[in-house]
């Protein structure tokens, strides 16, 4: 009996350490993939924005949102 119970921990301590990794990959994968290009395309298009005169506060935001989906 006492077997059969560190089975069943260590069974759940694999799935939920597996839970886990996958979790963090996902995240790590979204990140990569999907918000540093978004945030690497916004500020370059804040860069071309605060080339010109007229356009400087919109190059701003851009600026800021970019590092904000970055942090």
């Amino acid at each position: 009996m006492f077997k059969f119970i560190i089975a069943l921990a260590l069974i759940t301590f694999f799935f939920w350490l597996g839970y886990r990794l996958t979790g963090a990959l996902l995240s790590a994968t979204i990140w990569l993939f999907i918000k540093l290009p978004a945030a690497i395309f916004l500020f370059c298009l804040g860069l071309a924005f605060c080339a010109t005169i007229l356009l400087i506060p919109l190059g701003i935001k851009c600026f800021q949102l970019s590092v904000r989906i970055v942090f």
